[in-house]
């Protein structure tokens, strides 16, 4: 993943998402890791609830989707599917028990139940 703002001038903050160490904390999902240029620098981002209501809504986008057509072959189309069906089957199975009342978690503070 690349970032850039106008504060780093003609400079791109490049980092590798996927290895990053996620933990859970009260406010989300922390993710640390390192910078891989233009320097090793150390980030620490916590994605909220509403963060990945925002990134599933992007990733769902029209612009989205006419970018992934264009851009993946038949191979990373499957991967993708793979990723979305993984994503849902591991989504209903810590859901389903909650919701037959197995399994009392406490909800963390901002919750959406």
């Amino acid at each position: 993943m690349n970032f850039w703002s106008e504060g780093l001038g003609d400079r791109e903050l490049v980092m590798g998402l996927d290895r990053s160490k996620l933990d859970l904390n009260e406010k989300g999902i922390l993710l640390t890791g390192i910078v891989d240029a233009p320097a090793p620098w150390e980030y620490e981002v916590t994605v909220h609830l509403d963060d990945w209501l925002a990134i599933l809504n992007t990733a769902t986008s029209r612009d989205a989707g006419d970018f992934i057509a264009r851009s993946v072959g038949f191979g990373a189309t499957l991967k993708m599917g793979w990723y979305i069906l993984k994503f849902i089957v591991l989504l209903g199975l810590r859901r389903f028990p909650r919701m037959l009342g197995l399994i009392r978690v406490k909800q963390p503070q901002g919750s959406v139940e």
